[in-house]
């Protein structure tokens, strides 16, 4: 007997995204990311890779195409919808309230939920992050890069989603507390939740990743597993903008 495949996490297709829908940014792209994998999408500064996640997440306008979440069309979907649906975006920037402490932060996150399961939800994501749950009357605007970032990715993790998609989570970190991040990110894709990053650390996002996708001017130029772009010099080179084997920096 034969059994009928799971839908993909999360895809697209064909989608047309931009703040202008006379100067699409994302370009017709079809991408797939099957349930439990983590993705990281990489590519030349401009080559829509915000646009494309921040599209899905419904805050860039798609002018046409599809995206996906498990099967169910959420290109018109509110965000409202979406997150309840089980997609969580973390974006680059303004992804905490600095003014309030952490436990508010959590607790803002959590108001989309019933009451009665919110204290809970708060206690579980805690429990994920034993540096933030030590200081939970602490104010987020005091907290480093790292912990404001782990922060971020705890609001999100509230609501459980399904897909978790983040914008460029190393920017402005050392390299010691990108690894830190990254480490966790792992952590919680193991525990069965679907990644998409968006990375400029391309060492560092190959190195969890199992698959990689290339956008370069808005369309998808290369896809692969993580572990076989990482060694690839030519993809380096082409997509990457690394300098050919070689070839002296600054020559």
């Amino acid at each position: 007997m034969s059994t009928v495949a799971p839908p993909p996490a999360l895809a697209t297709q064909a989608l047309v995204a931009g703040y202008e829908r006379d100067l699409p940014i994302v370009r017709g792209v079809d991408f797939q990311v099957a349930a439990g994998e983590l993705v990281v999408i990489l590519g030349p500064n401009g080559a829509g890779k915000s646009t494309l996640v921040k599209a899905i997440a419904g805050l860039v306008p798609i002018h046409s195409g599809h995206a996906f979440l498990a099967g169910a069309d959420i290109t018109r979907s509110p965000v409202q919808e979406k997150v309840r649906h089980g997609l969580a975006f973390v974006p680059q920037t303004e992804n905490i309230f600095a003014t309030l402490s952490i436990q508010e932060n959590l607790q803002l996150a959590a108001d989309i939920l019933p009451r009665r399961v919110q204290a809970e939800r708060i206690a579980e994501v805690c429990d994920l992050f034993p540096d933030l749950a030590a200081r939970r009357s602490a104010r987020a605007g005091n907290l480093s890069g790292g912990q404001r970032q782990m922060l971020a990715v705890a609001r999100a993790l509230i609501v459980k989603p399904s897909v978790l998609i983040l914008d460029e989570p190393s920017a402005g970190l050392s390299p010691k507390i990108v690894g830190e991040v990254f480490a966790r990110l792992k952590d919680i894709n193991a525990a069965g939740i679907t990644i998409v990053l968006v990375e400029q650390n391309v060492k560092a996002a190959l190195a969890i990743a199992h698959r990689a996708v290339i956008l370069v001017e808005g369309e998808l130029r290369h896809e692969g597993p993580a572990a076989t772009l990482a060694e690839d010099p030519i993809v380096a080179q082409l997509y990457l903008g690394a300098a050919p084997a070689g070839q002296e920096e600054g020559r």
